[in-house]
């Protein structure tokens, strides 16, 4: 961000949190001209229901000062004023990068073992299909459908009219580079140990 746009964060920020302040403590203050708080209003609704003229309870004015200190607090540890990183320095760069690293521990070992696996093995793999049909639920379905069937502009999975070839090793091109139809490539994403449990 450009230090005239971190500036401009800054600012508006600052300033709505001051006048948040602002705004509280001037209406908490009790004027002169102000009715007492067993005076009504005026206001009379079927003859018998009266509108009061009485101030907010005190415990939704202390939950808006509190919602103010913990804006502040949070503003100080996390991101959000401009380019300011926080006292924490969390970044969502480096919180993806830790979950990455995580699911990486657990997972390659186990994708790894995918990847030095013939594909014609890994298709009488009962854990590696259950695999394969996790990834294609959450990266395929949402054009072919659940059931692989397909839907208009997407072809059927299921049935033996394969547009660039039935071989596995066809299917995981297509799944690496996509094709030149509405398919994207899922290689980068899905990395070579994701593609090769798909493909069976």
């Amino acid at each position: 961000m450009s230090s005239f746009w971190s500036l401009y964060v800054v600012l508006l920020t600052v300033v709505n949190i001051a006048a948040a302040v602002w705004l509280i403590r001037w209406t908490a203050k009790p004027r002169k001209d102000e009715p007492a708080s067993t005076d009504t209003t005026g206001h009379v609704w079927d003859g018998d229901l009266t509108e009061y003229n009485k101030p907010m309870p005190r415990w939704w004015l202390y939950l808006f000062y509190l919602s103010i200190i913990f804006s502040v607090i949070y503003l100080a540890l996390y991101p959000g004023l401009g380019n300011f990183r926080g006292l924490l320095g969390w970044s969502q760069v480096g919180a993806y990068e830790t979950q990455i690293a995580e699911a990486e521990k657990s997972y390659g070992p186990l994708f790894q073992a995918y990847a030095a696996t013939e594909l014609a093995e890994l298709s009488r793999n009962p854990e590696a299909m259950e695999t394969a049909a996790r990834l294609f639920a959450n990266t395929c379905a949402g054009c072919h459908g659940s059931d692989a069937q397909g839907g208009p502009g997407f072809p059927n999975l299921t049935d033996g009219d394969w547009l660039y070839g039935a071989a596995p090793e066809t299917v995981l091109e297509t799944i690496l580079k996509g094709r030149n139809g509405v398919m994207p490539p899922f290689g980068p994403m899905l990395g070579e140990e994701g593609v090769r449990a798909v493909t069976q």
